[in-house]
């Protein structure tokens, strides 16, 4: 696990990075979970709120897989590649908070198909996603905090 600026980055995770998006990717065989990385948690602070597309909506690569709000952000969570919803978290929508405490383990938002596999690749990862995001945190001061239910 790689630590910049308080800010945790697991080295089994890819990363979709894009303006203000900040999500990870875990390929877990035939399907990907996604969430919520370390700085866009805290970039959000408190979160209030998560809804999730339902398991069989389709979206396009940077379309929103699910919307956020927190005391002082709202906006949405895009999909990192193309695919299907398998699965969303309830565990998150009933506890929103998980997205704050626990991004990269309990805190997952959904499990997808992707429609492009090969998509997967264009996503960051290792040395790269290290590099951007360190450009990302300098250039927006982010330090990491964990909230604390």
């Amino acid at each position: 696990m790689a630590i910049l600026n308080g800010c945790e980055f697991p080295g089994d995770r890819s990363y979709f990075i894009e303006r203000t998006q900040m999500t990870w990717v875990k390929v877990e065989g035939e399907r990907i979970v996604v969430g919520l990385t370390d700085p866009a948690q805290t970039r959000a602070g408190k979160i209030l709120h998560v809804r999730v597309k339902p398991a069989g909506t389709v979206r396009e690569k940077g379309k929103p897989i699910a919307t956020v709000e927190s005391g002082k952000w709202a906006g949405p969570v895009l999909a990192p590649v193309a695919g299907t919803v398998l699965e969303s978290n309830a565990e998150v929508e009933q506890d929103p908070g998980l997205l704050n405490t626990d991004p990269y383990g309990r805190g997952w938002i959904v499990k997808m198909s992707a429609a492009a596999p090969a998509e997967l690749v264009q996503l960051l990862s290792g040395d790269a996603a290290l590099a951007r995001f360190k450009e990302v945190l300098e250039k927006d001061n982010i330090h990491c905090v964990r909230c604390q239910e």
